[in-house]
């Protein structure tokens, strides 16, 4: 079975600001505990996507021939990221709520 590499991860700025935004709802409907549990939770995945980068499934709403878009699920959102030659870009975290329109305007984000 062939190993996958292991890749750095660059993460934009709007993906810190919609997660501040998710905790500040978090606490707004669920309170600080629940929050904080679920904000440990993105993170946690955040750290493993350098090994474990294939795993997850590709972007329904932004298919590719070589699937460089991908998403991690999560209870209530998904963290869209972008498989590049030398990186993985974390491009944001999206509520399952928003639109496709609005899901793939997130295709344009730079790093």
């Amino acid at each position: 079975m062939e190993k996958t590499k292991i890749r750095p991860i660059a993460i934009s700025q709007l993906f810190y600001e919609s997660a501040k935004k998710t905790f500040d709802y978090g606490i707004d409907q669920f309170g600080e505990y629940q929050a904080l549990k679920y904000e440990c939770l993105i993170y946690e995945e955040l750290q493993k996507l350098p090994y474990r980068y294939l795993v997850h499934p590709e972007c329904r709403y932004i298919p590719t021939i070589s699937k460089k878009y991908r998403i991690i699920l999560l209870p209530a959102h998904f963290i869209l990221y972008r498989i590049m030659a030398t990186r993985i870009e974390v491009l944001d975290i999206i509520s399952y709520r928003e639109s496709i329109s609005n899901i793939q305007k997130r295709r344009k984000i730079k790093l």
